[in-house]
């Protein structure tokens, strides 16, 4: 039976938390029932975030020092890989991001061995991305909220244009974001604007992922 597509969201303006909140070592898994509330099966469509191609199946690994964010929301989804495959994923989204010491690393394994192809940006500065958002398995780190609502409905996010969750899902949201000794294990990044200076490429035998 053909499922309808779901009315539009009525967008709620909720006020402003104050406090800040502090989380030590981090973990966000999307798995169990965040990843199967009401409503995420509708997935990239329904959702409204900027991701319109299939994921290749496999994770990449992604650390910095630190990230500097400002406006970040967050929300369960789902990502189809090019075998129609479906994979619960957290959805965070920055629309200002900074971050120091970034490496990026992706591992290909072949008939002849496996290939690390890693990115690193430059040691002595930041790498700037707008509009960030990363499907992602596992975030790890030490994070400071600003201004943060938790369980607010994710159609309701506002605080980076066009990223939300489907109606009644569960999403949460921050005025500002910082996280130390950030490691991530991710699907799919997309960015507005993802700028590195003075960065690396390269590609080496054997599993040197990111740590």
């Amino acid at each position: 039976m053909p499922v309808s597509d779901p009315p539009a969201p009525r967008v709620r303006r909720a006020r402003r938390a104050h406090p800040h909140t502090e989380v030590r070592r981090f973990a966000l898994i999307a798995t169990g029932a965040l990843a199967l509330s009401a409503g995420t099966l509708w997935g990239t469509i329904a959702a409204g975030v900027p991701v319109s191609f299939a994921v290749s199946g496999g994770t990449f690994r992604i650390s910095a020092d630190h990230l500097s964010g400002k406006d970040a929301v967050q929300f369960a989804s789902y990502r189809t890989d090019a075998g129609d495959r479906r994979h619960p994923v957290a959805v965070a989204g920055i629309a200002d991001a900074r971050l120091t010491n970034l490496c990026q690393s992706s591992v290909a394994h072949t008939p002849f061995g496996d290939l690390t192809l890693t990115i690193r940006s430059g040691p002595n500065t930041a790498v700037r991305a707008e509009h960030l958002v990363i499907d992602l398995d596992r975030l790890n780190g030490d994070m400071t909220f600003g201004q943060v609502q938790m369980g607010r409905d994710a159609a309701t996010l506002d605080a980076v244009p066009g990223v939300v969750g489907t109606p009644g899902a569960y999403g949460q949201q921050a005025r500002t974001l910082e996280i130390d000794k950030l490691r991530v294990q991710a699907r799919s990044i997309t960015a507005g604007t993802f700028s590195l200076t003075d960065a690396s490429m390269s590609i080496t035998a054997g599993d040197h992922s990111c740590p």
